[in-house]
């Protein structure tokens, strides 16, 4: 690396909350900081981006499992703003855009001077001798999940440079850092993980996601997608206890009601844990990170999984 390429140091502002709530959130981090204290990295999910006023990045809907997912959502997004424009320039940008994504593999498009771009986004869980983090007493938990669904509501304008709590100032600098263990991932991807560390050395975190894991044989297992709130992870668990896993299992009929039993107390009550039948099931707490570079966010890595094609691509569609 040459002088010229040599990154800037990295700066955190940190700044203590002044508000009860914020004091009492720094605690609780704080506190689950000890009992959990490693911190795994997952698979990464997907979403996309616009370069907003001043440099600043403005992140939508990191919900996606492959690049090409995210392709074909940035594309819907655009689409409906070509339903809505009358601005015949920007349609017509817009249908240049449009045409690319439904062809190619594409991770940027430039409309009208502004730069949309398919991100990546780290995901982390923390562990402890009990396994998994579950939420937190100050997570946003609300019952009702209606209308929670989508990662940023709304979407977000990412800032670097931003004030940051001491607890999330050491989780980012903790995040940052972090990439997949070369003994656990193919050579390639190990190679992409620890690259990104150099070449996108700031992080942002974005808002918590939640998972339902299952203990198998000492180990946890992911059971469901990441999702926005404690109670839609809930809500994953219940509806594989009641119809994937009878379809799945041969179930006898007093099996069948202890599964049903358990999902139904999930319904109702908004625990963290479920054992059913030898089965243990965990809420867990997902930590997202989006890496900054000079040039904006990390972009999907070519080790990372990509295998659908776009809608029009050889003649598909």
């Amino acid at each position: 690396m040459s002088a010229d390429e040599v990154q800037p140091p990295v700066i955190l502002r940190v700044q203590q909350p002044s508000d009860p709530v914020g004091a009492v959130t720094e605690d609780d981090a704080a506190r689950r900081a000890t009992a959990y204290p490693k911190i795994r990295i997952g698979a990464p999910l997907f979403g996309h981006a616009l370069k907003a006023e001043g440099g600043l990045w403005q992140v939508y809907a990191v919900v996606s499992d492959t690049p090409q997912a995210a392709r074909d959502d940035l594309a819907h997004h655009l689409m409906e703003q070509l339903d809505e424009t009358t601005h015949p320039p920007l349609a017509a940008g817009l249908t240049t855009a449009l045409g690319v994504l439904d062809r190619e593999k594409v991770n940027e498009v430039v409309i009208n001077g502004r730069m949309h771009r398919v991100v990546r986004v780290d995901t982390f869980a923390r562990f402890g001798p009990d396994g998994p983090e579950p939420p937190r007493p100050t997570d946003r938990d609300p019952r009702d999940a209606e209308g929670n669904d989508s990662f940023l509501t709304p979407e977000i304008v990412i800032d670097p440079d931003g004030a940051t709590g001491p607890s999330e100032a050491m989780l980012r600098v903790e995040l940052t850092t972090a990439h997949y263990p070369r003994d656990q991932v193919p050579a390639n991807v190990y190679t992409d993980s620890v690259a990104a560390v150099a070449s996108h050395p700031v992080g942002v975190i974005l808002p918590t996601r939640y998972a339902a894991a299952e203990s198998v044989g000492g180990s946890w297992r992911p059971y469901s997608r990441a999702v926005a709130t404690p109670q839609l992870a809930r809500d994953e668990i219940a509806f594989g206890l009641r119809h994937i896993e009878p379809r799945l299992l041969r179930l006898t009929a007093d099996q069948a009601v202890a599964y049903q039993q358990t999902a139904d107390t999930l319904d109702s009550d908004p625990v963290d844990e479920v054992t059913v039948l030898g089965r243990h099931f965990r809420v867990t707490r997902i930590e997202t990170l989006v890496r900054m570079g000079a040039s904006g966010p990390e972009m999907p890595r070519p080790s990372d999984p990509d295998p659908d094609q776009p809608p029009g691509a050889d003649g598909q569609r």
